[in-house]
């Protein structure tokens, strides 16, 4: 048995790595709760692993919490994946590749490996990652913003009379709550239509557009050709391990 933790902004998820199977454990935000108590209810049951894999995209006091709460769980050393130049079917476009976040990087090995295409991966969690690959498993590059969560967050405490009120998805607005709400979602919508569109050009063939994460739900709709990818950090995480992370 693998302990494999996806360490989001947000979020943590952890999954069972068993009889090469992955069978999903538990998700919490952590920003909410006590790291050790949430970890302490999630992993009171669970045997002892032969090996945890962490993917994190969180600062180094958090990590290193982490690290601390699974030697006193489980007495013994967690592995920290970072992105490298080259692993499991992937070749990095960063020229210092451990810049690339590692949620990145796992999720296109999972991609990769359920299907060998041109495809771009969206991530929508406290960012909006979008990162496209060809069909070889070639990281092409990607983009950052904010996700349309983050963005109503900013607009919202940046601004004297905005607010951060719930809103609807309206093409034209006639009120501040709605014209935030679908300046944020058509924003990100606006973004994945550019990004796919100058990846098509550039590879000149279809390419597939596959989203993760919590965030996605709000705006899914708005663009009928995506797919729905689920737990594809875990999944590259458990490619990792299988790999030995070649």
């Amino acid at each position: 048995m693998k302990l494999l933790v996806d360490f989001g902004n947000t979020r943590l998820k952890w999954a069972i790595w068993k009889d090469a199977k992955h069978s999903m454990g538990g998700v919490f935000a952590h920003a909410d709760t006590s790291l050790e108590a949430a970890l302490s209810s999630n992993w009171a049951a669970l045997g002892q692993p032969e090996a945890i894999l962490v993917a994190s995209v969180v600062n180094a006091e958090l990590e290193q919490q982490l690290s601390e709460l699974i030697k006193v769980h489980f007495d013994c050393e967690a592995e920290f994946v970072r992105s490298p130049a080259a692993a499991i079917g992937i070749r990095n476009a960063y020229a210092e590749p451990a810049r690339l976040g590692v949620d990145r990087f796992l999720g296109l090995a999972a991609l990769h490996a359920s299907a060998q295409r041109a495809q771009i991966l969206v991530s929508c969690g406290t960012a909006l990652t979008l990162d496209a690959i060809d069909a070889e498993g070639r990281h092409l590059g990607g983009l950052i913003a904010p996700s349309p969560a983050l963005m109503r967050s900013a607009v919202g405490s940046g601004t004297a009379r905005v607010g951060e009120e719930h809103g609807e998805l309206v093409e034209i607005a006639t009120c501040t709550a709605d014209a935030v709400w679908s300046g944020s979602v058509l924003s990100a919508v606006a973004l994945i239509e550019r990004f796919h569109a100058t990846v098509v050009a550039r590879l000149g063939a279809p390419v597939a557009v596959v989203g993760d994460g919590g965030g996605l739900e709000e705006w899914m709709h708005l663009l009928p050709n995506i797919e729905r990818g689920r737990d594809l950090v875990v999944r590259g995480l458990a490619l990792w391990s299988e790999s030995g992370g070649r």
